[in-house]
């Protein structure tokens, strides 16, 4: 009787391993040109025809020194070519605009702070981060990180860890997971703290953008 259980709890295990390796990306290491063709295939063709897209987020950063996580909520807005316009509405008025040249910063009644990706690499990190995520440019993401990614049905996991040093200073791993859409994105910085960010109600078009969205990315 007792050698039965014992079997039965080593099969129960062996299982749950399994499951626990089938549900982490990271135990699944990937090419770009393989989760093109297999577990990112529709959601990237849908989006490769976008120009803009946008939509509502939500976020979550939980730092070690607090006990309750930091909350967040606004509105994206990413347009090809051009940036990502970034606007948090509560707890505060702020808005974040991320391009090739750098980030500019603009919070309510304060002056915009502008930040030179040449003066500081890790703002051009950023922003060559969210343009990849948004669009699911693996060749891009490929070029500064390695790659996992698993499928279940419609749904998707990718994980992105850095190569180089200089990245991973930043940023420990980064957990993107979807269906059609890129739903939430996880990111782990070097210290261990943990932001998640939840995308809704997102919009495609493929038009390209009119006046009032390039004004939104040229503050």
């Amino acid at each position: 009787m007792k050698l039965a259980t014992s079997i039965h709890l080593a099969a129960l295990l062996f299982l749950l391993v399994q499951m626990a390796q089938a549900a982490d990306p990271f135990a699944h290491p990937a090419t770009g040109e393989a989760l093109l063709r297999t577990t990112l295939s529709r959601p990237a063709a849908q989006l490769e025809k976008a120009r803009t897209l946008q939509g509502e987020f939500r976020q979550s950063r939980q730092l070690r020194e607090l006990p309750k996580p930091l909350l967040a909520a606004g509105e994206f807005l990413f347009a090809r070519d051009l940036g990502v316009y970034w606007h948090t509405r509560q707890p505060f008025d702020s808005v974040i605009v991320l391009n090739d040249a750098g980030m500019v910063q603009i919070d309510e009644g304060a002056p915009a702070l502008r930040i030179s990706a040449q003066e500081q690499p890790a703002v051009r990190l950023i922003g060559n981060l969210f343009t990849a995520l948004f669009t699911l440019d693996v060749a891009r993401l490929g070029n500064d990180f390695d790659l996992y990614g698993t499928s279940e049905g419609e749904r998707w996991t990718l994980g992105l860890k850095p190569r180089a040093s200089t990245i991973a200073g930043v940023i420990r791993q980064v957990t993107v997971t979807g269906s059609k859409d890129v739903e939430q994105v996880e990111l782990t910085d070097a210290q261990g703290e943990r932001t998640l960010i939840e995308l809704t109600a997102i919009r495609y078009s493929a038009d390209a953008p009119p006046e009032d969205v390039r004004a939104l990315l040229s503050p």
